[in-house]
C-alpha cells in the first residue's frame, strides 16, 4: 500500500482516486509521517464490511468517528467524480457517474473491520468447496457406537424415553441443571445399583433416574418423563441441543435441535408453506426422500441421511435416521456401559 502526505492528497484528490480505480489498490494518507486515513476501493470495503458484521462479538467497539466541522454540505466535484462526505465529516464516498468506486476511512476503522472480517473468514467456505467438505464429512464413519444401536429399544421406551445431546456443558455440570440430585452426581451413583435395589426392595427408581455421561465431545442424558421429574431446559442454554422423545402408546417419536436456545427444527416439505409443522416427527423420513426443505435450518441432514442410507447399515427408518445424526454431529452412546448398566446416574434432587 502506497503513502502520500495528506497536503499532496488535497492538491488533487481526483488523480489519487483515478489511481485507487485503476489499480484497485488502497492509498494511505499520512499527516506528519503518521498514517490518518486510507482511500480503497469501495468493492473492498463492501466485503470488509460483509465479513466484520458476521464475527462474534466482542469487547473492542467500531472506532468512533469525530464530528464534521467545516465540510461542504452537499455533492463536492473532484473532477471526474463527486465526493460525499459522511455526517461524521471524516468518512467520504467517492461516485463517478452514479457509480460508488471509492471509499475513505480512518486507519483506526480499516483495521477494526479487518480484525473482525479476518476471524469471520476463518469460517468461510466458498460454496462449493463448502459442499464437497460436506460431503466428505458425511462419508467419514461414526466415531465409537453411534447412536443407530439404541433405535429399537428405544422405540419401545428402552432404556429412555427421553435422549438428550448437549455441546457446551459437563455432563455433571448438565445433570445438576436438570434438577439431579448431588449427593447421588457425588457417589457415582451406577444405573445396574439403581436396577439391583428395585428388585430387593420391590421399587421402581430405575423409572425416575438420570442416566448421564459425555461421549466425543457431547454430554448425553437419558432418562424417562413420566412424572417431569427432571428440568427439560438450561440457563443460559447450551451451545447445541438434541433431543429424542418417545412415546409409544401414541406412537410419537419427536426429534427437536436448538442452537444457544433458539429453535431449530426444520419443517417437512409440503405442498403449501400452510402445511409447515414447527415440529419433526421421525415417522415422517421415508427413505430415498430428502425430509428437509432446501430453506430449512437443518436441510443438510439430507446429505447425512443419504450417506447413512446408501451404507447400508440398517434397513429401519428410525436406525437409520439416527445413523444420519451420527454422521452429522458426531453423536455416540457408550452400549456396553448402557446395556450392562455401568453409567453414572442420579436421582432427582431431594426436596
Amino acid at each position: 500500500m502506497d503513502h502520500i502526505e495528506l497536503s499532496d492528497a488535497i492538491a488533487d484528490f481526483a488523480r489519487l482516486i483515478g489511481r485507487v480505480e485503476e489499480t484497485g489498490e488502497r492509498m494511505c494518507i499520512i499527516d506528519g509521517g503518521e498514517p490518518t486515513s486510507v482511500l480503497l476501493p469501495a468493492a473492498e470495503l463492501a466485503e470488509l464490511e460483509h465479513f466484520a458484521q458476521r464475527a462474534p462479538s466482542g469487547a473492542r467497539h467500531r472506532p468512533r468517528t469525530r464530528s464534521g466541522q467545516g465540510h461542504p454540505f452537499g455533492p463536492d466535484p473532484q473532477g471526474p467524480y463527486i465526493r460525499y462526505v459522511h455526517a461524521d465529516g471524516e468518512r467520504m464516498t467517492f461516485v463517478r457517474d452514479r457509480v460508488v468506486v471509492a471509499e475513505l476511512r480512518s486507519v483506526e476503522e480499516i483495521d477494526w473491520l479487518e480484525d473482525r472480517a479476518r476471524t469471520a473468514r476463518q469460517s468461510y467456505m466458498p460454496p462449493k468447496q463448502a459442499d464437497a467438505f460436506e460431503e466428505f464429512l458425511a462419508r467419514q464413519g461414526p466415531v465409537g457406537d453411534g447412536v443407530a444401536w439404541i433405535a429399537d429399544s428405544w422405540r419401545n421406551q428402552e432404556p429412555f424415553t427421553e435422549i438428550v445431546f448437549i455441546n457446551g456443558s459437563t455432563a455433571e455440570d448438565v445433570a445438576l441443571a436438570y434438577g439431579a440430585d448431588a449427593q447421588d452426581i457425588a457417589d457415582g451413583l451406577l444405573l445396574h445399583q439403581v436396577e439391583e435395589q428395585d428388585a430387593r426392595e420391590g421399587t421402581d427408581n430405575l423409572t425416575r433416574v438420570l442416566a448421564f455421561g459425555e461421549e466425543n465431545g457431547w454430554t448425553w442424558l437419558g432418562y424417562h418423563d413420566f412424572d417431569h421429574a427432571f428440568s427439560r431446559s438450561l440457563n443460559p442454554p447450551p451451545e447445541q441441543q438434541i433431543t429424542l422423545s418417545a412415546t409409544m402408546a401414541k406412537a410419537i417419536y419427536e426429534f427437536s435441535y436448538f442452537e444457544d436456545g433458539a429453535y431449530q427444527n426444520p419443517f417437512p416439505i409440503e405442498d403449501g408453506a400452510e402445511d409447515r409443522r414447527d415440529m419433526y416427527e421421525l415417522i415422517w423420513y421415508t427413505p430415498g426422500e430428502a425430509p428437509f426443505a432446501p430453506e430449512a435450518p437443518l436441510s443438510f441432514l439430507n446429505l447425512h441421511l443419504r450417506i447413512a442410507e446408501k451404507a447400508g447399515n440398517w434397513t429401519d427408518n428410525i436406525a437409520l435416521f439416527f445413523e444420519g445424526l451420527e454422521r452429522a454431529f458426531g453423536l455416540a452412546l457408550p452400549r456396553d456401559a448402557i446395556t450392562s448398566g455401568n453409567v453414572r446416574c442420579a436421582r432427582p434432587a431431594r426436596r
